[in-house]
C-alpha cells in the first residue's frame, strides 16, 4: 500500500487582517493617549469652587511675636503656642482637589461654606481687620486682668458677612467699614439696624463706606424680612483703646481672629512672674471678645495636627469644637474653654501659676 505524499504548502495568505488589527490598535492607542493628554491638561486648568484647609504651624508666642515695653516682663520655661491652618486663596484645580480629598489630614469644603459669597480679596481684607481687632481686644482684656487701666478711644463697624443673593450682594463687600447710613454717622453694629428699620422694603438706603482706604458711596435697595426692611449683612464692632504700656504683636502675615485667646494668655503670662503653663508647651486656639468669652474658629482638626506635631502636652479649644479636635489629636489632651477664666483654670490644672498683679500699674500711656 502506497501512502500518498502530502501536498506542498501553498504561499502565505495576504496580511490584510493582521494589518487591520494593528491599525485599529494603533488608532485606539492614539485616541487613548490623546484623551489622557486632554484630561491631564483639563485637570490642571479647570478650577473648582472649593477651599482646601491643611495643617499649618504651631508658633511659640515668644518675645519675637509679643513684645512689651514700659512694664516688667518675665521669662518662663513653658510656652504658649498659637495655631494656624493653611487655606487656599484661589479655587484649586482638579489635581489639588483630588489629592486633598484623599488626604485624611486635609479638609475640603465648599467655597461658599467658608467665605460665603465674598471674593478671596474681600475675605483677605476682612481677615486683616479681624486680626488687628483680635490683637487690640487681647491687649485690652489682658492688661485689664492684671490691673492696668485701659482707656476706650473709638469704635467702627465692619461688614463681617453677606447674605448670598441678598440685597447687599454685589454692592457691599466683606471688610467694608460703614461710616454712615443715609448721612447719619455710625460707629457700632447696634447703631446700623435702627437706621435701616426706618425704611420700608424696596426703599433705597444710602451708605457711606470705607473700602481699602477709599471712601465709596453705596446704595442698596432694602429687602424684606417680614414687614421690615433689611440689608442682608452681618456687622461687627471694632474697637480701639489707649494702652498704658506699649505692646506689639507680630504674626508675620498671619490673619484672622482665631489667635485672640492665645494672644490674651501670652500677654498675661509675660506680665506674670509665675509660669502660666507650668513649664509645658500648650497650644491654644479661639477668638476672644472684650467680655472674655471665647468663640469658635474652624479648622481645629488641622490645628490639632499642628499642635500634636509641635510636642504640645495639651490644646485649648472653644467649646463645641472638641470632637473635631479629638478626631485628629492622636493622644494630645484636648481641653474645652468658653471664657478666658476657663483657659486660666485649664492652665492651672496643668501645673500653671496663678495670676499676680504687676508691681505698679501707673505707667504712662504710649
Amino acid at each position: 500500500m502506497v501512502n500518498p505524499q502530502p501536498s506542498p504548502p501553498g504561499p502565505p495568505g495576504p496580511p490584510r487582517s493582521r494589518h487591520r488589527r494593528r491599525r485599529i490598535l494603533s488608532v485606539a492607542a492614539s485616541l487613548l493617549g490623546g484623551l489622557l493628554v486632554v484630561a491631564a491638561v483639563a485637570a490642571a486648568v479647570i478650577h473648582v469652587p472649593y477651599v482646601i484647609i491643611s495643617p499649618g504651624s504651631a508658633t511659640p508666642l515668644s518675645s519675637q511675636v509679643v513684645t512689651v515695653s514700659g512694664a516688667p516682663t518675665y521669662r518662663h520655661s513653658g510656652r504658649l503656642l498659637f495655631l494656624t491652618v493653611e487655606v487656599t486663596t484661589q479655587d484649586p484645580n482638579l489635581y489639588s482637589y483630588a489629592f486633598a480629598s484623599l488626604d485624611a489630614n486635609d479638609s475640603v469644603q465648599k467655597k461658599q461654606d467658608v467665605i460665603g459669597c465674598a471674593s478671596y480679596a474681600a475675605d483677605a481684607r476682612l481677615n486683616t481687620l479681624l486680626m488687628t481687632d483680635s490683637q487690640n481686644t487681647a491687649k485690652e482684656l489682658a492688661l485689664s486682668r492684671v490691673g492696668y487701666q485701659v482707656a476706650h478711644l473709638s469704635d467702627r463697624v465692619v461688614v463681617a458677612d453677606l447674605e448670598c443673593g441678598g440685597p447687599s450682594d454685589h454692592h457691599l463687600q466683606e471688610g467694608d467699614i460703614i461710616t454712615a447710613v443715609d448721612g447719619h454717622p455710625v460707629s457700632t453694629a447696634t447703631g446700623v439696624r435702627p437706621l435701616v428699620l426706618v425704611h420700608k422694603p424696596g426703599d433705597l438706603i444710602h451708605l457711606s463706606v470705607q473700602r481699602g482706604g477709599q471712601a465709596v458711596p453705596v446704595t442698596v435697595r432694602a429687602g424684606h424680612n417680614g414687614p421690615n426692611a433689611f440689608l442682608g449683612i452681618v456687622t461687627q464692632t471694632l474697637s480701639t483703646w489707649r494702652f498704658p504700656i506699649n505692646v506689639t504683636i507680630n504674626t508675620q502675615g498671619v490673619s484672622g481672629p482665631s489667635a485672640g485667646l492665645a494672644f490674651t494668655l501670652a500677654l498675661i503670662g509675660d506680665l506674670n512672674p509665675g509660669d502660666l503653663t507650668g513649664g509645658h508647651r500648650v497650644a491654644v486656639t479661639g477668638t476672644i471678645a472684650s467680655d472674655g468669652s471665647v468663640g469658635q474658629v474652624g479648622g481645629v482638626a488641622q490645628k490639632a495636627i499642628a499642635a500634636q506635631r509641635s510636642g504640645a502636652v495639651a490644646m485649648l479649644v472653644p467649646a463645641g469644637e472638641a470632637s473635631d479636635a479629638r478626631s485628629h489629636a492622636h493622644g494630645l489632651r484636648i481641653i474645652t474653654v468658653q471664657t478666658v477664666d476657663d483657659a486660666l483654670r485649664a492652665l492651672r490644672s496643668l501645673g500653671g501659676a496663678p495670676i499676680a498683679a504687676p508691681p505698679s500699674t501707673a505707667a504712662s500711656p504710649q
